[in-house]
């Protein structure tokens, strides 16, 4: 699997685990939307590794996770914080991956 997470996005996950006192960040697909995929962002207070997981260090015992569904789903793609447009959020973009205009549902299939 091949993800690319900018630094911008890593920074904001590291924020957040700071303003939430959590050391996880976990993003993942989940049935839903209305592209049949909902994008879900969460933070969680322990990580216990599962076989296929993606991670990436954001700090000093913190841990950005996705899933190996969704790192199968999101092969090839960019995590991005967008820090340009009028309401800053993260950006998940893959090539050949349909999302619709609600920026936070994929194109199931």
């Amino acid at each position: 699997m091949n993800v690319t997470v900018t630094d911008d996005a890593l920074a904001q996950m590291s924020t957040i685990c700071d303003k939430n006192d959590m050391p996880v960040v976990r993003f993942e697909l989940k049935g839903g939307g209305c592209g049949g995929l909902m994008s879900s962002w969460d933070t969680e207070l322990h990580y216990e590794p599962l076989e296929g997981d993606m991670t990436w260090s954001i700090g000093e015992e913190r841990v950005f996770v996705v899933d190996s569904s969704t790192a199968e789903f999101i092969d090839g793609g960019t995590i991005n914080y967008d820090l340009t447009s009028f309401m800053p959020a993260f950006r998940v973009s893959v090539p050949g991956k349909g999302s619709c205009g609600c920026g936070e549902s994929f194109v199931a299939g």
